[in-house]
Formats: structure tokens, sequence, C-alpha cells
């Protein structure tokens, strides 16, 4: 079955035989479903056509005057240019020896006259398919190899660096070393103040170090995720598309399941993936107008919105110190949930701020579903979900991204609720 999109070529196949019933039948049948085939007679005119607009694969005939379809091989794979097109023979020759030059050469496949066209088709959907996946898997081994070189060059930088503190530490004791000779007095007292400095700086670097371990860990780890993911989910709908008729209702339901996970689990890994950003970049913070980011914030949920009829209104705001994508990030979590986790009626959420001594108060208040007492502390923390995916979709790290982001930013956030009474989320920026 052909499912080819109209006016969107499947692939540029060459088709080379010096037989005129030949080229007009197989060009006839490729235009039909969905290639755009290119027709010659011989094979210096093959390999013209190879050099100047490279096919993406090649129908060879072997039986042809002054240069056979196994020296057109030849040519074409001892060229940078054109050895990797894939060549399928086609020929009336059907000898063992005559398979085995063709596979010699450089041939992917070998057909037989009389051909049946579904014969030839299916096996130029084959090798079009394998060579996709080998650029796809060439693309990707490049873009391993630049994450490696950029990884190691970091790691270089990073133990420069930690020589240079090193020699500064290694400055600075000596100089405390000689104050400490010339004061006998304030010796024990800055003996002891060293200490604690010293304890406290080395519990800083190995909780910064290890909270810069967990992030990457868990960003490469998400990050290689994706492809395997993604592969899965596209094997199980070409299985789908290609063996319907043969799967029963189970089978069909079996394969929905496997896609269905998977879309999940990529939910999972981007929403991961997010979190492990946030902080990352270790922007400086500006002063920040909060109402363009709930502006922002908005503009992104605008779907949602009207899918939902949902009412969001917001008071004077106020400029802060902050990072505007990680505040737009703050205000549309929040308002994303606000809509969520809604009851019968339409969604209606209020923002509003009021100053605080040094800190301003911003509240997001909605009329949802509400959360029990006993639950919200831990909505904040990472995976923490209150409701099963039947219930409402999610991956329970929305909140546990805006905590980290208000911690950022030198505030905290809790929420007041009581179930069926709507939610208030407040947090604190300088």
């Amino acid at each position: 079955m052909n499912n080819h999109q109209p006016g969107t070529p499947l692939g540029n196949i060459l088709v080379v035989d010096d037989t005129a019933e030949n080229l007009r039948l197989l060009s006839t049948m490729l235009t039909q479903r969905g290639y755009t085939p290119r027709c010659v007679i011989n094979g210096k005119m093959a390999l013209r056509a190879c050099n100047s607009n490279p096919p993406d694969l090649i129908l060879l005939d072997i039986m042809m005057p002054e240069m056979n379809g196994y020296e057109v091989c030849q040519h074409l794979k001892l060229e940078p240019k054109t050895r990797e097109i894939p060549v399928i023979f086609i020929s009336a020759k059907d000898e063992t020896f005559d398979k085995v030059n063709a596979f010699a050469v450089g041939a992917v496949d070998y057909i037989s006259k009389p051909f049946q066209f579904e014969e030839v088709l299916a096996r130029i959907e084959s090798h079009l398919s394998l060579r996709n996946l080998q650029k796809q898997l060439k693309e990707q081994n490049m873009l391993l190899q630049e994450e490696i070189t950029s990884r190691l060059a970091v790691e270089k930088t990073l133990q420069e660096k930690n020589q240079i503190l090193q020699q500064e530490i290694s400055t600075r004791r000596a100089v405390e070393k000689a104050l400490q000779e010339q004061n006998l007095v304030l010796q024990q007292e800055i003996s002891n103040r060293q200490r604690a400095e010293s304890a406290l700086l080395k519990s800083n670097q190995e909780l910064a170090r290890s909270n810069a371990e967990l992030e990457q860990f868990a960003y490469v780890a998400s990050h290689d995720l994706q492809a395997p993911l993604a592969t899965i989910a596209s094997y199980a709908q070409l299985l789908e598309k290609r063996y319907k008729d043969q799967l029963d209702t189970q089978g069909s339901k079996f394969i929905g399941n496997i896609v269905q996970g998977c879309t999940r689990m990529q939910t999972l890994i981007d929403d991961l993936l997010e979190y492990s950003r946030v902080g990352r970049s270790r922007k400086p913070l500006e002063l920040t107008d909060c109402n363009h980011a709930v502006e922002q914030a908005l503009a992104n949920l605008q779907g949602a919105i009207r899918e939902t009829k949902a009412v969001v209104t917001y008071s004077e705001l106020p400029a802060v110190m902050g990072d505007i994508s990680q505040l737009t990030q703050l205000f549309q979590n929040l308002v994303s949930n606000a809509i969520k986790y809604r009851q019968d009626a339409p969604p209606v959420v209020h923002i509003t701020a009021c100053r605080q001594e040094e800190n301003w108060l911003i509240s997001v208040s909605d009329n949802g579903i509400g959360i029990a007492p006993q639950h919200q502390k831990r909505i904040f923390q990472i995976f923490q979900r209150l409701h099963t995916q039947r219930e409402y979709s999610g991956t329970g790290i929305g909140l546990a991204i805006c905590q980290k982001i208000v911690e950022l930013h030198g505030g905290c956030i809790w929420v007041e609720s009581e179930p069926e009474q709507g939610s208030t989320f407040h947090f604190t920026l300088l």
C-alpha cells in the first residue's frame, strides 16, 4: 500500500538498462508508487548522472554494451561521492557465480529477470530505509563525538582552575602561618577559626560537587534515553502500519500501549531534563518586570486557556532581581497546574503581589480541586504525585522546578489549600 503524501517523492531512483521496454516499465511503476525515477541506457551515462546529481538508489542491469553493470558498480564504489549509494542489480543472468560477483563489486541486492514489481518495490523500500538508518546513526555518532570532545575540554579547564585554586590556598596558608608566628596570643583563636572555615569550605565544596554530579547524571541519562525511546515508538508504529491486517484487536492494543508508554516516558525525560537545566546556566540576575514574565507564560498557555475557558487575571506586579526565562517558567507551571487540577466549573486564576519588608510576596490563587494539608509539603518533591495518570496526566516534576527556581532567586514557596476549596501558592522574591 502506498501511503506517501502527494507531491512528496519517496526517493530519487536511477534506472540503468539498455532495454527501452524495461526502462519504460520500471519508470512508470516507480512513478506510480511515489518515487522519482531517472532512466539512462548505458554505463557511461549512469556514471555522469551519479556525479552530477547522486540518486538515493540505483537499479542496474548487468548485460550492457561497452561497459557492463559490474564495471559501472566498481567505478561507483571507487568514488567517495557515490560509494555509499545502494546498488541493486536486475538481470536475466541467474547463475550463482553472477550473484556472487555482483555482491563482490559492492551491490546490496540482486533481482533476477523476469522480475515481479512488488518484489522490486519491497527491496527498494528495505534498502532505502536501511540507508536512512545508517545516515542517522552516523549523524548521532558525530554528535556524540563532539559532545565527548567538549566534555574533555571542560574537564581540562576545571583541572587547570583547580590547580590555580590549590596554589592560592597554599599561598594563603603560608601567610596565615606567618601571622600566627607573629602573634602568639591570637594563635589559638585563628587556628580554631581556620579549622571551622576549612570544614565549612570542604562541606560546601562536597555539596556543590554532589549537586553538580547529580544534575549532570540526570541530564546525560535522560538525554541518552531519548533516542532508544523514539526508536521503540517508531518501530511499534511501523509494525502497526505494515501488519495492521494481520493483527487482532489485542495485538493493536498492545502496540498502542507501547507507543503510549514511550510517549509518557519521553514526557518524563523532557521534564527531568528541564529540572536539571534550572540553575545550570547561572546567569546573573537582572531587574525583571514580573508583568512581562506573566504575559509570556500566558501566551505559552493560550491553547489550554481556550480549551478550558479559563479566566486568568493579575494585578500590577513588581520588578524584581531575576532571570526572565526562569520566572516565566515559574508562572507558567503554577498557572498550568491551576488549569489542569480544575473542578467542573471553568478555571479562575488570579495573581497578586504585596510588599513585605525586603521581599515581595507573590500569590497565585485558583478555584481548583485543592490539596489536603497532609500532602502540601511533599508536592514540591520531585516525582511526587497525588493522582493517577488516568485522573490527571503529569510527571510530578513541575512544582519541584518551581521550588528550585524560587530558591535560586533567594526566596521560598509554599501552598495554602483545602480540598474542593481551591489553592493559593505563595512565593517570595527580592
